[in-house]
Formats: C-alpha cells, sequence, structure tokens
C-alpha cells in the first residue's frame, strides 16, 4: 500500500484550494477534449457547447513502473464526451465576472467531462487496467460585482488510475477527489476594496479497500481582502486555514496524522499594459502535525510568480515559478520547487496548437519509520533522514485541425517522468523504486459544437 502512493506523484495530496496544483500529474488520467465550436445560444447571454471525440493511442508504461521492471506497453482507445453551459468562461478554475456590476443576476458555469481509457491487449492484468475519468466544475456567483456578492463552487473527479505494479483489478488508485467552497464577498466602496471569505471543504477517497488509510476531509477557511490600486491591478493579502482529518488512521500503517495548515500570502495582481498580466505573491507556510511526536512541521517560505504573455490575438504564453507545500497522504507533507512554461497559437489555417512543459522538485518529508510507524517496510534507499526527494518532469503537445465548424482532428504527445533514486524495501522481500517515465501518444478525431 505505501509504496504504492509514494511511486506516483500525483496521489500525494489531494486537489489544491484556489487552484490547480503545481504537480505534473498522470497524463493517462487526461480525458482529450478540443476547443469550443460555435455553440448554441440557451436565453439571452448563456452559451451551450457540446463535444465528442475517439481517440487511438499507445502506452509505453501502462503502470508507471521503473524500467529495470519490463514496463508493459499496450495500445488504447478513449472515447470522450464534453457539455458547458454558461453565461461566463473558466480562466484556471476562476469565473470571469468582472469587479463591477453587468447588471445580471447570477454568472454561471457548468461543464462535464468524461472519457474511459480501454487498452487493447490480450494481457488480463493490461486490459483490467482500463478506466473511466469524470470531471464535474461548477461556479454560480448570485449578483455579481455588487456590494455584497457571494458564490458556489464545486470541482468533482473521478479518477480511474492502475496500480503502480502489474496487478489486478483489484488493486488501483481510483478514488473520488472532490473540492467545494461557499465564499462571499463585500465590496464596502463600491469595487475598489474587495473582502473575500469562503468555507472550503474537501473530500480524497480512495475506493480500493487496499489504501484506505488515505482517505480524509478537509474543512478550513480561505480569506482575500484586495484594494484595486488601478483598473485591472489590485494589491491583495490572503490567508487560508485548513484542517486535515484522516478517516482511518491505523497504529502501524504509516504517517496518516491530522494536521492544521496556514498560509499567509500577500502580493500584486494585475495587468500591465494591454499585452501583459502578472501575478506575484509571497508569504509564509505552517503545516502543523500536532498528533506526531516525531514527524517534522513545515514551517518555510511559500509564494508564486506567474507571467501571461498576449503577444498577439492569437498567441498567448504563460510562465509560472513558485515553491508550495501540502499535506502528504503518506508521511507528513511535501514542498514542490520549481516551474512551468505553456503556450497556446492558433496559425492562419486554423491550426491550434497546445504546449507545456514542467519541471519541479519534489521533497516528501516525515516519511514512515519502520518498526514504529510501519511494520510492513523494512527500510528505504534514497531516504537520508526519512526524507525523500524527486524531480518530476512533465511535457505536453496538442494539435487541433478544424474542418468546417464542427470536425477537428488532432493528435496529442504527453510524457511524464519521476528522476528519483529512492526506493521502499520491504519486509516480505519485495523492493519498489520509484523512477519511471511514460509516454503516451494518439490521435482523435471530434465532433464539437
Amino acid at each position: 500500500m505505501f509504496a504504492v502512493l509514494l511511486l506516483v506523484p500525483g496521489l500525494a495530496f489531494a486537489s489544491t484550494p484556489g487552484g490547480p496544483s503545481m504537480a505534473p500529474g498522470n497524463p493517462a488520467t487526461l480525458v482529450p477534449r478540443v476547443a469550443d465550436g460555435p455553440g448554441l445560444k440557451v436565453g439571452k447571454n448563456s452559451t451551450f457547447h457540446g463535444g465528442a471525440a475517439l481517440s487511438i493511442g499507445f502506452d509505453s508504461n501502462v503502470f508507471s513502473e521503473s524500467g529495470s521492471r519490463d514496463p508493459r506497453r499496450a495500445a488504447y482507445a478513449l472515447p470522450s464526451v464534453w457539455l458547458t453551459v454558461g453565461n461566463r468562461p473558466l480562466r484556471a478554475g476562476v469565473l470571469d465576472s468582472p469587479p463591477k456590476s453587468s447588471g445580471r443576476k447570477v454568472d454561471y458555469h457548468l461543464g462535464v467531462l468524461a472519457g474511459y481509457r480501454l487498452y487493447m491487449s490480450g494481457q488480463p492484468t493490461v486490459w483490467q487496467a482500463s478506466k473511466p475519468n469524470i470531471g464535474v466544475n461548477m461556479r454560480v456567483m448570485f449578483a455579481p460585482g455588487r456590494r455584497f456578492s457571494f458564490a458556489v463552487e464545486d470541482d468533482f473527479n473521478f479518477v480511474g488510475e492502475p496500480a503502480n505494479f502489474e496487478a489486478g483489478q483489484a488493486y488501483n488508485f481510483n478514488r473520488v477527489d472532490n473540492s467545494a467552497a461557499l465564499r462571499f464577498i463585500l465590496r464596502p466602496s463600491g469595487g475598489r476594496l474587495s473582502l473575500n471569505l469562503a468555507y472550503r471543504n474537501e473530500l480524497l477517497y480512495f475506493t480500493s479497500g487496499n489504501i484506505y488509510t488515505a482517505d480524509r476531509l478537509v474543512n478550513g477557511a480561505e480569506t482575500e481582502t484586495k484594494y484595486r490600486v488601478r483598473d485591472r491591478s489590485a494589491l491583495a493579502l490572503r490567508y487560508s486555514f485548513h484542517y486535515t482529518y484522516y478517516l482511518f488512521p491505523t497504529l502501524g500503517e504509516g504517517r496518516n496524522e491530522d494536521s492544521h495548515a496556514h498560509r499567509l500570502l500577500g502580493g500584486y495582481v494585475g495587468q500591465l499594459g494591454k499585452k501583459v498580466v502578472l501575478e506575484v505573491f509571497g508569504g509564509w507556510g505552517w503545516g502543523l502535525y500536532k498528533l506526531d511526536a516525531s514527524g517534522p512541521d513545515h514551517k518555510n517560505f511559500i509564494g508564486h510568480a506567474a507571467l501571461g504573455l498576449f503577444p498577439t490575438s492569437k498567441t498567448q504564453i504563460g510562465l509560472r515559478v513558485g515553491r508550495q507545500f501540502h499535506d502528504s497522504v503518506f508521511g507528513n507533507y511535501l514542498t514542490d520547487v520549481g516551474g512551468s512554461l505553456a503556450a497556446t497559437h492558433v496559425f492562419r489555417w486554423k491550426m491550434r496548437l497546445d504546449t507545456g512543459l514542467g519541471v519541479y522538485g519534489r521533497r516528501y518529508a516525515g516519511l514512515p519509520i519502520p518498526g514504529q510507524d510501519t511494520n510492513d517496510i523494512t527500510g528505504y534507499t534514497g531516504a537520508p533522514g526519512f526524507v525523500r526527494r524527486d524531480t518530476l518532469v512533465s511535457f505536453n503537445l496538442q494539435l487541433e485541425q478544424p474542418f468546417g465548424k464542427y470536425l477537428v482532428v488532432g493528435a496529442r504527445y504527453a510524457v511524464a517522468a519521476d528522476l528519483t533514486d529512492f526506493v521502499v524495501e520491504y519486509a516480505n522481500g519485495f523492493t519498489s523504486p520509484g523512477r519511471f517515465s511514460r509516454h503516451l501518444a494518439m490521435a482523435f478525431v471530434a465532433v464539437r459544437y
């Protein structure tokens, strides 16, 4: 159970409040979709978009295993479907409501994306690794831009993922990952000053009984005080508190202790000129594990800088660097330090290119101590002081070529790699190395509206 969680970077923590995590994640759990088509008007201000795609691809490492284990390779088919409706788009997970009142009573966005990866192999362990993946996003803002607004937010994901060793269907990382918030916004000066207060609730639940000790709830509060210094630019102070509660902590099954996390950040967010968007925040993070007498707490700098460039109407470039920490389902906490680069361009013949590269150094602190926190593990390689270090690398490239308004053909290539010397040594003699690399290539045809 424990090596499973250690070897798959995307499983180390649940959804990150306020935005996507900095981890590259597992490309095999991503469902392909294409840019929206013309859409269908629904009512006065809303637009409906929908689409379906069929992808055929190849996976170089179905179980994300070390190269020394002769990883399983397989072709796969991946049908997918998506539906969205709303009167405002989502940008980086945030509803694009203007800070000033537009006269609307409600701004909203609802989206569903679902796919099923079907491995085409005669090996039972491989075709049993076929998994569905489903994502639902909801953003509803009442009285947007007025002196008092409130919003309901929810991101629901069912992630179907095979284990990181070749095994039967019963061993998997299938999980429900849900993050919800109830948000209140007060603008006492009519828009220049805004006070934002939210209640956050998260659930991480593994459907396999083999890793039940990782199931957890997160409850907390998030605040932001923002002062607009000029149009589309503001200074902001952010504070969040999250209490992580493990549902089934068991003595001798690892270090799944409850924790209290505090994050305090201050900085600037806004538009510089007509083609540059900048966000810079820095502060301090505390991760306190009061029930763990032998484990470390996190008390260190956190922050990020994000730059968005729009050199032309058809080109977007995004750069992000930062340092963050999260509670880890194995050990106490982890920190990520690194950056990512993403770009989108539409050529004059309407082909769309999306690409991204991420490189992060990850550090897991407070691994279970053999003989004290767990009897299943006898030792580690590459973990001095019970600290594990990884370098996570991800890359993706997708091309889409529309034919008319509704038909799109394209291709996607993705890479995920964990460069580490870490190895888990078990009492039964089994060893589980953490290093792996995985390549996925696919071609697809899609119909969109």
